[in-house]
């Protein structure tokens, strides 16, 4: 005789192949990754109310200042707040691609601002090639304009995306804003113009850049939430045959 009896009992899915236990962590990983670029960006406007004397963001970390401690951490915060928010983006496959996945333009972005917060300018953060720079100059600079053209290519690549319009104009809009002010400060400081106004330019365009990675951060966390999957974590199991 062959009894088949409905098994009503459900075979719960390890944590690792859960789709909740994913979608907590991306946006555990987005959020903590956009709040660390929050602070970050908090982090060097506080080193620059200490001292505001200084000009241009990378002498705040420069070697024997007051304010490089601080500052290095926040640009080191920044460094693992890109990082994290690629690696919420890596549990996203194919959500977050323009040209290429977005999230391998943030982990070298995210390397780079490491590398300049560990690698810090000598005082007077001279440019590279000129009388009184140091090899860790070169180092420093290229690592931290590196890592700002990369958060621009972000930029880029997000504001094509079909997803949540208002982040696709806003990161069009900070990319534009970032590269103008960027560029006129870079062009100011090169040929010497005035210093006050190339280094004001150069705050604004690293704050815009800073809150962009925070802003993005907590999107991909609040667009998790809403794709979450809102099936239960387990797997029906189908029904048994019981030969006897």
């Amino acid at each position: 005789m062959t009894l088949e009896t409905p098994m009503t009992e459900s075979i719960a899915r390890s944590p690792r192949s859960s789709p909740r236990s994913r979608s907590r962590r991306v946006v555990a990983l987005a959020s903590v990754g956009g709040g660390a670029a929050f602070t970050s960006a908090g982090l060097i406007w506080l080193s620059r109310l200490w001292d505001p004397s200084v000009h241009y963001v990378s002498q705040l970390g420069a070697t024997g200042m007051p304010t490089a401690a601080v500052f290095n951490a926040a640009l080191l915060l920044l460094g693992i707040g890109a990082v994290l928010v690629d690696r919420a983006l890596v549990y996203r496959p194919g959500a977050y691609v323009a040209g290429w996945p977005i999230a391998a333009t943030l982990v070298v972005c995210g390397g780079c601002f490491a590398l300049a917060s560990v690698v810090t300018c000598s005082p007077g953060c001279p440019v590279p090639f000129t009388p009184g720079a140091l090899p860790q100059d070169l180092i420093h600079i290229s690592a931290a304009v590196l890592g700002f053209v990369l958060a621009i290519v972000a930029m880029a690549q997000v504001s094509t995306l079909r997803r949540r319009p208002w982040m696709r104009a806003a990161s069009l809009t900070t990319l534009v804003a970032v590269g103008a002010t960027s560029f006129t400060g870079a062009m100011l400081a090169l040929f010497r113009g005035d210093t006050v106004l190339g280094g004001n330019l150069e705050f604004i365009a690293a704050t815009l850049a800073i809150t962009w990675f925070g802003v993005f951060g907590l999107q991909v966390a609040a667009d998790q939430r809403l794709d979450r999957p809102n099936a239960g974590d387990t797997v029906p199991v189908a029904p048994a045959t019981v030969a006897s």
